[in-house]
């Protein structure tokens, strides 16, 4: 005889993600579940169920996605009327070939009530989704999706949204994407902030992107001999050449900030209020501690970028180590060179 499981056709990536959705909040409101009990409540194969309970939800979290902001899913003894808690999770029994009866779940607090967009990220998600419609999406789910959204917010699918990608001439931009896409060198007169100079360079550009708000071309400068990301608001003057330059084969994406294996590194002990400095810096290596503080290792390619981030932070951030020519009195520098401009 064919089980009841086998007769049904596997759920679509979709359908399992919305199920999840669905009875996660449900499982934490009951204090605990049957796995039969909630594979007919959510109309689940319990052996899909099982799968994506073990390989799946427990690796859903927060960021950073440490373990204390995973999901746990775990097994309870069913041997008793008292439902004890095992302290056995339901991946390692799925793994030991037990059959996990009751399950439990917890750190999902997030999924009890409905997640809310403030109007700056969905102003944000509009901008992106109309990014990506053409006139073949007239009546797509994503136009269908973004109708819905934009009337959240008062107002209207149809209405354009401006988008500032900084302050660079567009007759720059148009160069610079024509000499990537014919492979022509062009010559630049450039403004560091790192040096706090400007100097002339011959560049093969590779990509223009934008970033932060910001419009960027990665290219291999010729005066450096090396790949290098100019912010193209700091160019001063631009001119293409005739002369061609054979494209690299690029895998990974642009990026504004690309450390280079000489820049030197730091290490900073962050509050927990500074925690934002994960997301906009580059990080190579972090650790949170048990009092909320962050360790982290950050490369520094430009030691005035690093001066402005002290000085911003202030006492929510102690250097602890430095490397190179780099000196542990840099924020002390740095706020008495400020404070001379004012006196």
């Amino acid at each position: 005889m064919v089980g009841e499981d086998q007769q049904m056709s596997r759920l679509s990536a979709r359908d399992r993600l919305g199920r999840m959705l669905e009875l996660v909040p449900w499982v934490m409101s009951q204090g605990g579940a049957e796995i039969d009990e909630i594979a007919r409540r959510f109309d689940y194969p319990s052996d899909e169920l099982r799968e994506d309970l073990s390989r799946v939800l427990f690796m859903v979290g927060l960021y950073p996605f440490t373990p204390d902001q995973l999901i746990n899913v775990i097994e309870l003894d069913t041997s008793d009327d008292n439902d004890k808690t095992q302290n056995v999770d339901i991946q390692s029994a799925n793994h030991q070939k037990a059959k996990v009866d009751r399950i439990a779940i917890s750190n999902a607090e997030y999924f009890s009530r409905p997640l809310r967009l403030t109007p700056a990220q969905a102003l944000s998600l509009i901008g992106a989704a109309k990014a990506l419609l053409t006139d073949t999406h007239s009546d797509s789910p994503l136009t269908r999706g973004l109708d819905k959204l934009a009337s959240g917010l008062k107002m209207s699918g149809d209405e354009d949204l401006k988008v500032n990608l900084g302050d660079a001439p567009q007759e720059w931009i148009q160069t610079l994407l024509r000499a990537v896409q014919n492979h022509l060198k062009v010559q630049i007169r450039y403004f560091s902030y790192g040096r706090g100079q400007i100097t002339d360079r011959i560049i093969q550009p590779h990509r223009v992107f934008s970033e932060t708000g910001n419009l960027y071309v990665r290219a291999h400068c010729e005066w450096a001999d090396g790949i290098r990301v100019f912010l193209i608001d700091r160019i001063k003057k631009l001119h293409i050449t005739t002369e061609r330059f054979d494209p690299p084969d690029q895998t990974n994406p642009p990026s504004a900030f690309q450390p280079r294996d000489e820049d030197p590194r730091v290490v900073l002990e962050l509050a927990p209020e500074a925690a934002w400095v994960l997301e906009k810096y580059p990080v190579e290596h972090y650790e949170q501690h048990s009092d909320g503080n962050i360790q982290l290792t950050m490369p520094v390619s430009e030691v005035r970028r690093l001066e402005v981030l002290l000085l911003q932070l202030g006492t929510h951030a102690v250097l602890q180590s430095v490397e190179g020519a780099l000196r542990m009195d840099l924020p002390k520098k740095a706020a008495q060179r400020v404070l001379r401009k004012y006196l």
